[in-house]
C-alpha cells in the first residue's frame, strides 16, 4: 500500500506552480496533522469528482486576505478604483486564529493575499506563524513597496515558505508603467532587507519574483531573469489577466478589448487572442473552486473564488456565530455547486441558471470559467 507520503507526492504536487515542485517535499516535512488532511484531501477529491453539493470535507486551499487596503494604482486592479464594492480593513489576528482552528488541520495551502497588500497588517508575521503550527505551506504575494526592519526580520523567521514579489521591469521605466505609484529602487532594496535577516543556508521563504509580461516590459525580460538570480530570486515570467474583479462579469471578449494596450506581441506570454469574438469562452471547462478551495476576506465574510471583488456577490461570513463549516455549506455554496454540477454534467446550453441570476457562478456557465 502506497504510504501517505507518496500519495501526496503523485495526486498534491501537480497541484503547485512547478517552480515549487523541488521544494515540496522540505515544505511538507513535518508530520502533525498529515492523517487527517490526507482524509479531508480524499474525501475531498472523491466529492468533487461527484460533483457533490454538500461536503461533508473541508476546502485543502485556503486564501485568506490580511488586507483588502493597497498604495498603489495597477491600471487594471479595482482594489483602488472600487472603493464602494468592498469596504477596506485589516483581518484581526482573533477572527484568523478562529478561522485557523477550524481548518487549520485539514489545510495544504494558505494563500495570504488576494485584494490588498499582505505587509500593511502588522499582525502579519504571526498569522504566519500561528498557521505555521498547523503544517501548512504559507505563501503570499506583495508588491514589496513597505518594508521595515523590524518586519522584514519578523517575516523572515515567521517560517513563511513563499513571498511572490510583483516587479513587472528591470528598470523604472518600465515597472511604472504598470505598478504606478510603486517604486522600483525601492522593491530592489527591500528584497536585499529581506535576504539580510534571512538564515544562513536556510532555503525559506523562497523569493519568487513575478514579472507579469506586458507590451513595456517583454523587452526586458532576460535583463530581469539576470538581476532576479543576482538578487537571489527565482524568476517567473507570467502572462497578465484580464481586469480582475470583473472577470467573471462580461463577455471574454470585452474583457479582453479592456486590456488590449497592455498584451505583449509575445504569443508565449500572452493569454488571450487578439482576435476575439463575442461568442469566445475561455478556455477553462470547469470550475475547481467551489469544492477545493476558500476565499476568506479579511472581515471574515467569504466569496465563492478569487475572481469575485464585490462583496454583494459573497457567500456568508464567518463569525463567532457562524463557522465556516456552516457557511461551506450554506444555501448559496449548495445552489452554486449543483447549478454548476448540472452544467458540467450535461453542458448544453445556460438553462441551468434560470432563477440563480443572484449567484455570480451562473456567469461562469454564461461566459466560460475563471481561468487558473
Amino acid at each position: 500500500m502506497p504510504s501517505s507520503a507518496s500519495i501526496v507526492e503523485e495526486l498534491l504536487y501537480p497541484e503547485f506552480a512547478p517552480i515549487l515542485h523541488p521544494f515540496l517535499k522540505e515544505m511538507f516535512e513535518k508530520k502533525s496533522y498529515t492523517a487527517q488532511k490526507m482524509e479531508n484531501y480524499l474525501m475531498n477529491r472523491s466529492e468533487m469528482e461527484r460533483l457533490a453539493s454538500r461536503l461533508e470535507s473541508y476546502p485543502y486551499n485556503l486564501v485568506s486576505d490580511p488586507s483588502n487596503i493597497c498604495y498603489l494604482k495597477c491600471p487594471l486592479c479595482p482594489t483602488w478604483k472600487d472603493r464602494e464594492g468592498r469596504p477596506k480593513g485589516k483581518m484581526s489576528k482573533e477572527l484568523f486564529q478562529r478561522l485557523l482552528d477550524e481548518m487549520g488541520p485539514y489545510l495544504f495551502t494558505l494563500n495570504l493575499c488576494n485584494w490588498g497588500e499582505p505587509l500593511l497588517n502588522p499582525e502579519l508575521p504571526e498569522m504566519i506563524a500561528y498557521a505555521k503550527n498547523y503544517n501548512i505551506v504559507v505563501g503570499l504575494s506583495t508588491n514589496l513597496n513597505i518594508l521595515s526592519d523590524a518586519m522584514a526580520e519578523t517575516i523572515a523567521h515567521s517560517g513563511l515558505d513563499v513571498m511572490i514579489i510583483s516587479l513587472d521591469g528591470a528598470s523604472a521605466e518600465t515597472y511604472s508603467k504598470y505598478r504606478r505609484g510603486g517604486s522600483f529602487e525601492t522593491v530592489i532594496k527591500n528584497i536585499g532587507r529581506l535576504l539580510a535577516f534571512k538564515e544562513e543556508g536556510r532555503k525559506f521563504p523562497l523569493l519568487i519574483w513575478q514579472f507579469l509580461v506586458n507590451k513595456y516590459n517583454e523587452g526586458e525580460i532576460e535583463a530581469a531573469r539576470v538581476m532576479a538570480e543576482k538578487v537571489g530570486a527565482y524568476f517567473l515570467p507570467s502572462p497578465m489577466r484580464t481586469a480582475m474583479g470583473s472577470e467573471l462579469l462580461f463577455p471574454l471578449y470585452k474583457r479582453v478589448e479592456g486590456m488590449k494596450g497592455w498584451l505583449p506581441e509575445n504569443a508565449r506570454f500572452n493569454r488571450y487572442a487578439y482576435e476575439i469574438t463575442p461568442e469566445t469562452r475561455t478556455r477553462q471547462k470547469t470550475c475547481k473552486w467551489l469544492w477545493t478551495t476558500a476565499v476568506v476576506n479579511w472581515d471574515g465574510s467569504v466569496s465563492p473564488c478569487c475572481g469575485v471583488f464585490e462583496k454583494a456577490w459573497d457567500f456568508g461570513t464567518v463569525s463567532e456565530g457562524c463557522a465556516f463549516h456552516a457557511v461551506w455549506n450554506g444555501e448559496r455554496f449548495v445552489a452554486a455547486r449543483k447549478m454548476v454540477g448540472d452544467f458540467l454534467r450535461n453542458p448544453k446550453g445556460n438553462e441551468y441558471t434560470a432563477g440563480h441570476e443572484q449567484l455570480i457562478c451562473s456567469r461562469c456557465i454564461k461566459y466560460g470559467f475563471l481561468e487558473d
